[in-house]
């Protein structure tokens, strides 16, 4: 006897019900529980960690307007894609008090012309326009990709190398978040590496931070300027006079911030009496670690080292690893020292394991080089560190307190070193263009599975859901 057709239909009706209900409460429990990974070669769907920490910062609504034609063929139309996928991953990162607005000028001119009277612009045609609590910046996109222009001395178009994007929005981001420009000196008359020539690439990524770089030497002068707001000193080759010393340490307790990239092979005994007097003081070593050649032990003097997570700046940069060139040499604190001058000190970057201080490190040594337990210094060799003075545990808080940063090496620093993708941890993500070269017979396979192994696969499933339901 078959069942009657109503009852079919109910159990048809009650089974799609369910699974429609079924099917919301997995989205539904997709969209409020998820993670989300980026396997992408150059992490293009990732935020940077300071990027996320800078949207934080914003209280009020921001306004983002990007004027671009997509239909139009510009330098800038190759941009246009990856920008998009920026801000749509700024939009996902910030859900609200977020708005972005796409303009194409041939298209919508009434509304440029609404623009220009707002903001006062003449011309607007490939450019962001960022406006939070009454403070506007604009940002040209041609700024956010790296081009190589050979091609155009042919004839060509420029190529797009690198997508910077996402530096340069989180650089005009801060400048509209704090509009008043840090001050950034680098201490000159030393041998100090120069803002403007070695270091210019260090200069530029502190730039991008919406600060101001300048040069400064304490001949003549008694006190640090006022509207200083941090002081580096890189690589200095000649020490300190008695009274430069005393300007910065005065300077340095009052509440300054001091960068200091110490130079191993320059003797400079006051600026490490001025570090000394804030619990950190520099080894007279060299860091180094042995390496087994193919038929000789070599020494290797290029220190790997890791980050540590002890201070808000380098907690996301948690086990990134780190390169330091050169001779380098390491540090050691004293504690009590610190602890009765109310000062916190903090490691921030640790040599890898295999690395020690060799303290005899004259090269060329006719008994070779070992580690001598109780001579030289032992792991955890310590690179960087930082020493706060009447600071709180909790970085979060902004307390005006004075900090020093001291790291035992400096050629890091200088251009020939920091390469794009050491700046690009440091200021945000990189998207690079790479070229996928495949075979004739690469490409005939590849051809073969799309044409005919997909959909034979979906046949085969529909032939073995047949002979199921049949047998």
């Amino acid at each position: 006897m078959k069942p009657p057709r109503t009852g079919i239909k109910i159990g048809i009706s009650l089974q799609i019900l369910a699974v429609l209900v079924i099917y919301g409460l997995v989205n539904y429990l997709g969209s409020v529980h998820y993670e989300r990974r980026d396997f992408s070669r150059s992490q293009k769907f990732s935020l940077a960690g300071q990027t996320r920490a800078v949207l934080k910062e914003f209280k009020k609504p921001v306004n983002i307007v990007i004027i671009a034609s997509p239909t139009l063929y510009s330098p800038v139309a190759p941009l246009l894609t990856d920008l998009r996928g920026l801000m749509n991953e700024v939009l996902f990162n910030k859900r609200s008090d977020l708005i972005v607005e796409y303009i194409d000028p041939t298209r919508n001119i009434q509304r440029i012309q609404e623009l220009k009277t707002d903001y006062n612009l003449t011309g607007l045609d490939n450019v962001m326009i960022l406006e939070y609590d009454g403070r506007s910046r604009v940002v040209n996109i041609a700024e956010m990709g790296e081009f190589d222009l050979s091609p155009m001395a042919q004839g060509g178009a420029p190529v797009l190398l690198a997508f910077r994007g996402e530096q340069v929005f989180t650089s005009a981001l801060m400048a509209i978040l704090k509009p008043e420009t840090e001050m950034v000196y680098f201490l000159q008359g030393h041998g100090e590496a120069s803002p403007t020539r070695d270091a210019n690439k260090f200069a530029e990524a502190v730039s991008i931070q919406n600060a101001a770089v300048k040069t400064l030497s304490l001949a003549g002068l008694d006190v640090i300027p006022s509207d200083a707001s941090a002081l580096v000193v890189a690589g200095a080759q000649s020490d300190l006079d008695e009274r430069e010393a005393a300007v910065l340490g005065s300077w340095l307790r009052g509440g300054g911030k001091l960068l200091v990239l110490l130079d191993p092979n320059a003797a400079t005994p006051r600026l490490h009496g001025l570090l000394a007097n804030s619990g950190v003081v520099p080894h007279n070593d060299r860091v180094l670690r042995l390496i087994q050649l193919p038929f000789a032990t070599g020494i290797l003097r290029e220190v790997t080292a890791q980050v540590l997570p002890n201070a808000e700046a380098t907690r996301r940069l948690e086990g990134t690893n780190l390169f330091f060139p050169g001779a380098t040499q390491s540090l050691g604190f004293d504690l009590p020292h610190a602890e009765a001058e109310k000062i916190r000190i903090r490691p921030l970057v640790q040599a890898a394991e295999e690395f020690w201080g060799e303290t005899d490190y004259a090269p060329n040594q006719p008994q070779g080089v070992a580690y001598q337990d109780g001579i030289d210094n032992g792991h955890p060799i310590i690179l960087a560190a930082s020493a706060d003075r009447d600071g709180v545990e909790d970085d979060r808080v902004d307390v005006q307190t004075s900090r020093l940063i001291v790291v035992g090496s400096f050629q890091f620093a200088l251009d020939q070193f920091l390469t794009p993708p050491g700046l690009d941890f440091l200021i945000g993500s990189n998207i690079t263009r790479f070229n996928l070269h495949l075979t004739d017979a690469q490409l005939s396979r590849l051809a073969l599975a799309v044409m005919l192994g997909v959909p034979g696969l979906a046949a085969f499933a529909g032939l073995f859901m047949w002979v199921k339901r049949r047998s």
